[in-house]
């Protein structure tokens, strides 16, 4: 038995010599021809090792290799039979090594070193290499063969070039060897008055961006750049250091601000404090052109700072491209229409919008309105009717109250003024009690000849119906259409692969301030004393606040809401979250404070909410007979009706968030602010 075992052992040294001499170089030269073979031909531009295997012998299906260069890079590689694979790198040098199952045992090696650490074979070089392994388990050997190329650049290094862009101080260049990962040198730039916020491979942040200290690699070598990225002190910050020193001197609100020197006689012409909820906000006034910012590729200009901090802006139009210095520069120039915004209704551009569609009831001055209760009007003559300032209602039948000094009685030409402004309840048929149909409540005194009414029909009182006719249940035509802007111009985001500019938006208070100031809206406690000519028609709270107050004792604006319900937001849990974006309209109170005068000739047409161009706010102003009104300006208190007829422009206002910064500018109209 041993003489035989070792007959074999002898045979099978005859059949590896037999294998070697004759056998290995028909398989090297049919390596040399096959696909996997063509080591030398890398792809146009392609850089790095290509590694490809071939398995003349054995059972693998693939080869596995390990494979690291001189600057410290390492990978495990698996390749499969009759194929190449690339590794996109670059280096001086490369070592790759063979790894064998440990059942085989290394025969004999063409080309290549046996490694140190028991790895069967290492190529230093490129080139082909044939190994043949015999196996522990079986009388037979297995030839493995591959080879590999490699392609490289000259560079085998990347340096790093730090620059301040618009900071001061000095950094050392950095190399970084290729495929080798280290931190970037901590940022030693200092900017006055500016965050660093870290390295960009442009200067306008455009390109990569990376952090400070940040671990990186480069694959290729070369010289790179990186800028100082630096963010501004908040744009509530920069607002609030411009406010000007009033010292003793209190703005008047009844006159428009002015062009002045003198900040008296400038009537707060500039920046100037004011309170909201409690907090100190600023507002630019008048005549003033700092105020200029571009916000998602559009041009706004501030209105005012919130008492979250937020910027309120008011849209202007869209850039301007301008050659500055054979560079092209975006400047905030529009006026007019062009100030306005279109928008694409049913395939037409439009850019001049109605309130809402209706004129002929209280909701009509609703941002979002409820139930429509239409004013409606009755020949009076020299009837003899009973007007109450109660009514009770049981079922679908109204009882005046007619108790002593709850009620009078008369004509209406007699008796209107009295009965509009505190006995406001009648049937249109002169009775005491009459069923829904006729019911009525006054809204109107000034015309002996017609009762301009309310039908009550289907509501307990005056404060039934205005609830329902206030309540927030349908869009009004320019909230739908400021809406339905947001949405064409993509600032939701909604478009794939697009940004979300409105998550820069801050939830702010949109106000439709809808509570009533007088007239006979206002209920049934009417002042006695109160001048009937003021009562005329039913008076909105900013029209008491900023005409009526201001022309009595220069009654300053207010900026707090005075309704939930009215503070349009989009959460609810600061307003009334009916919006369905954050963008709303801005209110008289913020063109009082923007330096509009009363008078409606009071106006500065320099100023800068001036465009020439009459636009909506989102202020109710009167309602009285048929006709609902909401502020308007140019002139700001003068008005137009809400009804169909009446379009003006929309100018949308936003708010950005208190963490908000201008990266550059400086808030001209050819060099505005800059959101990033």
């Amino acid at each position: 038995m041993r003489k035989r075992t070792g007959d074999f052992g002898h045979l099978k040294l005859i059949l590896a010599f037999l294998f070697i001499s004759v056998v290995l170089p028909n398989v090297v030269k049919a390596f040399d021809s096959s696909a996997a073979g063509a080591l030398g031909s890398f792809e146009a531009n392609e850089t790095g090792i290509k590694l490809c295997a071939q398995i003349d012998a054995g059972p693998e299906d693939a080869l596995h290799f390990r494979v690291s260069n001189n600057q410290g890079y390492s990978t495990d590689l698996v390749v499969a039979n009759n194929s190449c694979a690339h590794i996109d790198t670059e280096a001086a040098t490369y070592t790759i090594k063979q790894r064998a199952l440990q059942e085989y045992s290394l025969t004999s090696v063409t080309g290549g070193t046996v490694s140190a650490d028991n790895t069967p074979f290492i190529a230093t070089a490129s080139g082909q290499y044939t190994i043949i392994y015999s196996s522990h388990y079986a009388p037979k050997s297995y030839l493995h063969s591959f080879g590999y190329t490699v392609t490289k650049n000259s560079a085998t290094a990347m340096d790093i070039h730090f620059d301040a862009n618009g900071g001061t101080g000095t950094m050392s260049d950095q190399r970084f060897g290729i495929n080798a990962s280290q931190a970037l040198t901590a940022n030693a730039f200092t900017r006055a008055g500016f965050t660093f916020d870290g390295w960009n491979t442009a200067a306008d942040g455009s390109g990569t961006s990376y952090t400070n200290g940040q671990s990186i690699s480069f694959a290729n070598g070369g010289v790179t750049t990186l800028y100082a990225q630096w963010l501004s002190p908040r744009a509530a910050d920069i607002i609030a250091s411009q406010a000007n020193d009033l010292g003793d001197y209190e703005i008047d609100y009844t006159k428009k601000a002015v062009v002045s020197d003198n900040i008296a006689t400038a009537n707060g012409n500039g920046v100037n404090k004011y309170t909201e909820k409690g907090q100190d906000v600023y507002y630019f006034r008048g005549q003033i052109d700092n105020n200029n910012v571009i916000w998602a590729d559009k041009c706004w200009k501030i209105i005012r700072t919130t008492y979250t901090g937020g910027i309120k802006m008011i849209y202007n139009g869209v850039p301007t491209d301008t050659v500055v210095d054979g560079g092209i520069l975006k400047q905030c120039l529009a006026t007019g229409t062009d100030s306005q915004i279109t928008v694409n209704v049913n395939g037409t551009n439009k850019n001049t919008f109605s309130f809402n569609n209706s004129k002929d009831s209280p909701a009509d001055v609703g941002y979002m309105y409820g139930e429509r209760i239409a004013s409606r009007y009755l020949s009076a003559g020299t009837s003899v009717f009973i007007f109450a300032n109660d009514v009770s209602r049981n079922g679908n039948i109204y009882t005046l109250d007619t108790a002593a000094g709850q009620s009078i009685s008369g004509t209406w030409a007699d008796e209107r003024a009295n009965a509009a402004t505190r006995y406001h309840y009648f049937c249109t048929d002169g009775s005491a009690s009459c069923d829904g149909t006729k019911i009525g409540y006054i809204i109107n005194f000034s015309d002996t000849r017609y009762i301009w009414y309310l039908k009550v029909d289907g509501h307990d009182d005056i404060e039934d119906m205005k609830a329902a006719m206030f309540t927030n249940t349908t869009d009004s035509n320019a909230k739908a259409m400021v809406e339905t802007w947001f949405e064409q111009q993509n600032l939701d985001g909604h478009l794939v692969d697009t940004r979300n500019y409105e998550e820069d938006l801050e939830d702010a208070i949109y106000c439709n301030d809808r509570s009533l100031y007088s007239g006979a809206l206002k209920g049934k406690d009417v002042d006695a004393g109160a001048s009937f000519g003021t009562l005329t028609t039913s008076n909105f709270g900013a029209y008491g606040r900023n005409v009526i107050e201001n022309a009595q004792n220069n009654y300053e604006p207010n900026l707090d809401c005075a309704s939930t319900n009215d503070a349009f937001t989009k959460d609810a849990s600061n307003g009334n979250g009916m919006l369905s974006h954050k963008i709303g309209l801005i209110t008289e109170d913020e063109l009082t404070l923007a330096g509009y005068g009363q008078s409606v000739y009071d106006f500065d047409s320099t100023a800068y909410l001036s465009t020439g161009q009459y636009a909506w706010s989102a202020s109710p102003y009167v309602f009285g007979n048929s006709e609902a009104s909401v502020f308007d300006w140019i002139s700001r208190s003068s008005y137009d009706s809400v009804s169909y007829a009446s379009a003006n422009g929309l100018r949308p206002v936003v708010s950005l968030k208190s963490s908000m910064s201008f990266v550059s500018g400086t808030g001209l109209k050819t060099d505005p602010y800059i959101v990033p």
